[in-house]
């Protein structure tokens, strides 16, 4: 529970928030209880066995938020969990990152537009 927040920072999870949630006024994403209950979050077995790389992570991760560069902080949280830990193809990892990419851009342009 303890890494929950930072293995959500991941392309999967953002992709899958972009799919289940909902865009409001000015291209906000809402993510109601019900939605939340079927993102893609990384498993539990996934986390603990990369407990110590997050860990060292962190505060990493919490400077580069603070920095504004969550695109960032998600590669690196991928790196960990998706490429080491899924092992997850690089070509799979890019077109996750595209479809997310493409949504989100869709999202904020039609926030843009109401």
């Amino acid at each position: 529970m303890s890494l929950l927040s930072i293995a959500a920072l991941n392309s999967i999870t953002l992709l899958g928030a972009e799919v289940v949630g909902r865009a409001y006024g000015g291209g906000m994403l809402k993510i109601e209880p019900r939605e939340a209950d079927v993102l893609p979050l990384p498993s539990p077995s996934l986390v603990d066995g990369q407990r110590d790389a997050l860990n060292e992570l962190r505060p990493t991760i919490a400077a580069m938020l603070r920095s504004g560069l969550l695109m960032e902080a998600v590669a690196s949280v991928d790196e960990i969990l998706l490429t080491k830990g899924l092992r997850i193809s690089k070509r799979a990892l890019t077109a996750a990152r595209s479809d997310h990419a493409d949504l989100a851009a869709r999202r904020m342009a039609r926030g843009r537009s109401n």
